[in-house]
């Protein structure tokens, strides 16, 4: 843990092209890798591979963000005859920028947890619905006018009905952005 709140700091002083937060649409990819744990049903622990925490998102002007998220992650995990767990999340998001490089994202929505024989094969067999959350701080350095590349923490959660599974995940990221409208 303290490893990972060292990253976070570097990443946040590590000089670079200035980013200007983006006005306009915009598109975001972000995949990485973190640490689970599962609070009720199972009470277990462990990585996830992969994480992810993709957007769609409208800058409203230089310190904020409307979004589309997706975020989620795949844990490896034996539950009954199923060999994964897919944590999966759609919803709304918003984007404030500490700086014109580094932003803060909190997003909530429709979260699902689903199991599956094969990571390839997610299933709608053993479909638990709930609540996810997620909070993300990135910092970004700009490639061209229209695009930049990210390193971020991520943490989410999620709490489902029936049978109450509740994960919660903190976890690396690294990001490639997309601006329709030239930024910078």
């Amino acid at each position: 843990m303290r490893y990972n709140i060292l990253l976070v700091v570097l990443i946040l002083l590590i000089p670079g092209r200035d980013a200007v937060a983006q006005e306009g649409l915009y598109v975001r990819f972000s995949v990485g890798t973190g640490y689970y744990a599962e609070h009720s049903v199972l009470d277990d622990s462990g990585f996830t591979t992969p994480a992810k925490n993709h957007a769609l998102g409208w800058g409203l002007n230089e310190r904020f963000g409307l979004q589309i998220s997706d975020f989620g992650a795949l844990i490896k995990q034996k539950v009954g005859d199923y060999d994964y767990m897919n944590l999966d999340a759609l919803g709304l998001g918003l984007s404030y920028y500490i700086r014109p490089d580094t932003y803060l994202c909190l997003s909530g929505g429709y979260g699902k947890v689903t199991l599956a024989h094969d990571w390839t094969q997610i299933m709608n067999d053993g479909r638990q619905e709930g609540l996810a959350l997620s909070l993300t701080l990135n910092r970004e350095w700009l490639l061209s006018k229209r695009w930049s590349i990210g390193l971020g923490a991520q943490g989410f959660y999620f709490k489902t009905r029936n049978i109450q599974y509740e994960f919660t995940h903190l976890g690396l990221t690294g990001a490639i952005s997309h601006y329709f409208t030239p930024v910078g």
